[in-house]
């Protein structure tokens, strides 16, 4: 069995995914294990919304779009996502044949990070299983979008945190990428 410490540091944002859908109960599986990370006060404040339609993960990418270059245009250090998005076919969620999106109820006052702490069960669980994952932030620029809300019928005390490509792919020896040392402040 491999150990958690393993799956942590062999875990890779994946952005080339198989043409293989993920089945149901194995999606089950790694909603279940973001369910167990912990949350403040015990609030569980997530939600999922899976999509697996390829049409829908399209139109999500492409309604994206406007607010992600909106976002450049505000914020220049996001200048290199423009080339990304030339690519002929381009789709923010590198083609996966499905998404999770996790969002979390406002009310909670740490929910971003309640549902961060899910987020990485979720992907390291995937992991473990052989499937890739891909946190894509820029799609949470949709949040406040009128047809994203009413077409997933989203309650409105709910906002997105993690939206999540998931899918197969081929296992090509993907390096390691070095980690800095970390920044120990002080020790007391």
């Amino acid at each position: 069995m491999i150990s958690i410490v393993d799956v942590i540091k062999s875990r890779r944002s994946i952005r080339k995914y198989l043409d293989k859908p993920i089945p149901k109960e194995t999606i089950d599986k790694l909603i279940d294990a973001a369910k167990w990370a912990p949350s403040g006060m015990n609030e569980q404040p997530w939600g999922f919304i899976v999509v697996q339609d390829k049409a829908l993960i399209k139109e999500l990418s492409d309604c994206s779009i406007p607010y992600i270059n909106k976002m450049i245009e505000e914020n220049p250090k996001f200048i290199r996502y423009k080339k990304r998005m030339k690519v002929k076919d381009f789709n923010i969620f590198y083609h996966a044949p499905c998404v999770i999106i996790i969002l979390g109820r406002v009310d909670v006052f740490f929910y971003q990070n309640d549902c961060a702490m899910a987020a990485q069960n979720l992907m390291l669980t995937a992991s473990s299983m052989g499937i890739g994952s891909c946190w894509v932030g820029m799609m949470s620029t949709l949040d406040k979008d009128k047809w994203f809300r009413e077409k997933f019928q989203l309650p409105d005390n709910y906002r997105v945190v993690a939206p999540i490509a998931l899918g197969y792919f081929e296992n090509k020896d993907i390096p390691v990428v070095e980690r800095r040392p970390p920044e120990i402040l002080k020790y007391f």
